[in-house]
């Protein structure tokens, strides 16, 4: 599928009108490693930004300069695995000392906005934000306008979309496998704005991006134990995680502007059995289904062929699928878009169209209404209906 850039896209304005392919953003432009002068990297949060840091360190493209966390001993840890970096507790000092070309933010949801806008005033050239990119959306669309106005690449890590899984799903709809497609649904554990903006991402993907008309949400929060601790880390705890609030369960069904419907269960709602981010897609003449990350095998199709449920083959993929995972092929794409303006999957525009209907559905469970995204509402809707 060939698309153009959107019109608010945070990249560069000239390459704006490009026309790129969705389907393999690889094609054209230069290949990897062969600029001169690799792009000086740093992270800041040393838990899910260890991942991130490896994959840079694998890459030509990237010198991998500093680790930043608030425990020092997570930033060493991290460090013994990349190579020497220098190491940082302090985030401003960090920005200051190394002057870096990309930041990579892998700390606790609450704390991405701001140190976001601490990366655009220190003057860097690419921001690579862990997901969910902010928890409310006046945080997310300021972060997204003062890249677009900087020209700062902006990408968000939902890196199912440039997964080989994905990729496969995205290409058996486009071939027919499964007819004229009606319902996608998904599944996982965890909360809908923590794990549940991987599953809306994975579905506006499949859906070419069209977004949505409108959604139904529905959430349930158990009273939290008073003498928790509110928890800034990946453990729920006093009703909070990552340093929001979270629900104990939430669902959703979401009318999408192709005529999809996509079902949402996240939480304690999740299907009973089901692996996290479990996705089923239903057609008029069979379905395709991925049981989880973690399945064996990744990926089965049911349709007018006969044996039932089949292997999906996994072998007619792009080059770059089969010897990179999701998170390396994020670097490698993002050197280009910091480099030369060019389309990044994961951008910053993406992830906004996710945000907005997530915070839909907690709107939609709050106002028990039907909403249209994006909701009136700025703040995260979840601590409205919780404000004591």
């Amino acid at each position: 599928m060939k698309k153009a850039f959107p019109g608010n896209s945070p990249l560069l304005l000239e390459d704006r009108n490009t026309t790129i392919d969705v389907q393999n953003p690889w094609k054209g432009g230069r290949a990897t490693g062969m600029y001169l002068k690799p792009l000086r990297s740093c992270v800041v949060g040393c838990r899910m930004g260890c991942v991130h840091a490896m994959a840079m360190a694998t890459l030509e493209d990237y010198d991998l300069v500093a680790l930043c966390d608030l425990r020092e001993e997570l930033a060493r840890r991290a460090a013994v695995q990349v190579g020497s970096p220098k190491i940082y507790t302090d985030y401003a000092t960090m920005l200051a000392e190394v002057r870096p070309d990309v930041v990579t933010i892998a700390t606790p949801t609450s704390t991405h906005a701001e140190l976001t806008f601490q990366a655009i005033q220190a003057g860097v050239k690419g921001i690579y934000c862990e997901k969910p990119m902010a928890t409310n959306l006046a945080d997310a669309r300021r972060m997204v306008k003062l890249c677009r106005e900087k020209g700062i690449a902006l990408a968000v890590n939902h890196q199912r979309r440039i997964g080989a899984v994905y990729y496969m799903m995205h290409k058996l709809l486009k071939e027919g496998a499964i007819g004229e497609p009606y319902l996608i649904r998904g599944s996982c554990g965890g909360d809908m704005l923590s794990d549940g903006t991987h599953t809306v991402d994975s579905i506006l993907y499949l859906a070419d991006d069209c977004g949505a008309r409108w959604v139904l949400g529905q959430i349930y929060r158990e009273e939290p134990d008073p003498s928790e601790e509110k928890s800034t880390g990946f453990t729920p705890s006093g009703g909070w995680r990552y340093g929001h609030m979270i629900e104990t369960g939430a669902m959703a069904v979401i009318e999408l502007e192709n005529g999809w419907r996509a079902e949402i269960f996240t939480g304690e709602m999740r299907l009973p059995g089901r692996g996290y981010q479990d996705m089923e897609i239903f057609g008029s003449e069979g379905r395709i289904w991925h049981p989880g990350d973690r399945s064996d095998p990744p990926l089965l199709i049911w349709n007018e062929r006969p044996g039932g449920w089949r292997v999906v083959p996994m072998d007619d993929l792009p080059e770059e699928y089969k010897r990179y995972d999701p998170i390396t092929n994020g670097y490698r794409l993002f050197a280009r878009t910091v480099r030369e303006g060019r389309y990044h999957p994961l951008s910053g525009e993406n992830a906004l169209r996710g945000l907005e209907i997530l915070m839909a559905i907690y709107e939609s469970a709050r106002l028990h209404a039907r909403i249209e995204p994006p909701p009136h509402q700025d703040r995260f809707p979840l601590e409205i209906m919780y404000e004591s």
